[in-house]
């Protein structure tokens, strides 16, 4: 069943990825050291699809990492505002106490006590202001969360590339060693170490009639592993094709969102801040009529 001009090596990937000392007595009853290995075997694909699954890799690598670093930024920013919107309201509600001393004030003075009266509303309007700011703050925080999920969504499609790749390649490698043992059914030779391998060479080696129902099932279970890893490469194909659509939409609709946000979160701090002096000019005018 080998193919005329081919070699293990060009078709399989062997890599020994543990090697153990052991010490044992051997036929003769003496002690020595020999080596286990351990063998692993994956097939090896074409040098195009190679680099395509190379280039794939993490490109949503890439993606997953700027996930965890939009996340990062993110809440970074929404604990800064968070802090910020606490002194700034510490700050204006400070200025009712200005607007409560002006009003018990203006009881106690004749010529001042209407001045003074006034600049007392105008710093009670001023206080009461920052519920409205941080109402209309909170609505842009809300925006910046929205793109928590969004990076919570970019890592998700991440993972799920990592099991469908993961899927395919258990697949392909499953396939593969239906076919070696199939190779070793019809050659009669056992390439690779196994337990089945140490069992017929103990017990001796199977019927042909053993040796023959086993290879049409292997033949019935590699047709439908080949198709299986069709699926699977076609699901594949699938979903990096809809999920790069929908990553380049995200990137397309976040650009906008953001930039939204924080030029309307700036109009909105510019125009706290042009109210803030509004009123103490409002409180200018009543003080120099006192």
């Amino acid at each position: 069943m080998i193919e005329k001009g081919t070699s293990l090596l060009k078709r399989m990937e062997i890599s020994v990825p543990e090697a153990e000392k052991r010490t044992g007595k051997n036929a003769v009853n003496m002690q020595e050291t020999y080596t286990v290995y351990l063998i692993e075997t994956r097939k090896m694909v074409g040098r195009k699809q190679c680099l395509r699954q190379d280039f794939r890799r993490r490109r949503f690598a890439e993606i997953k990492h700027y996930g965890d670093e939009l996340q990062s930024v993110i809440s970074q920013l929404l604990r800064v505002r968070a802090r910020a919107a606490d002194r700034l309201y510490g700050i204006y509600k400070v200025h009712g106490n200005y607007g409560r001393v002006s009003s018990e004030w203006s009881a106690n003075e004749k010529e001042m006590g209407d001045g003074l009266q006034s600049a007392g509303h105008h710093m009670d309007a001023y206080a009461a202001s920052v519920d409205d700011i941080l109402e209309e703050e909170q609505h842009y925080a809300d925006q910046l969360k929205e793109y928590l999920f969004y990076a919570d969504a970019l890592r998700a499609v991440c993972r799920k590339h990592e099991l469908t790749q993961y899927e395919l390649e258990m697949t392909a490698q499953d396939l593969t060693s239906k076919k070696l043992h199939r190779e070793e059914l019809a050659t009669g030779t056992v390439q690779t170490f196994s337990l089945k391998g140490m069992t017929s060479k103990l017990f001796g080696q199977e019927t042909p009639e053993q040796r023959e129902a086993k290879l049409k099932m292997l033949e019935t279970q590699i047709e439908e592993g080949e198709e299986l890893v069709k699926e699977r490469n076609v699901e594949c194909e699938e979903f990096v094709k809809n999920a790069w659509v929908d990553i380049e939409r995200f990137k397309e609709q976040k650009d906008h969102d953001l930039r939204e946000a924080f030029i309307s979160y700036a109009i909105l701090q510019i125009s706290m801040c042009k109210k803030g002096i509004q009123v103490w000019n409002n409180a200018k005018e009543c003080f120099s009529k006192m």
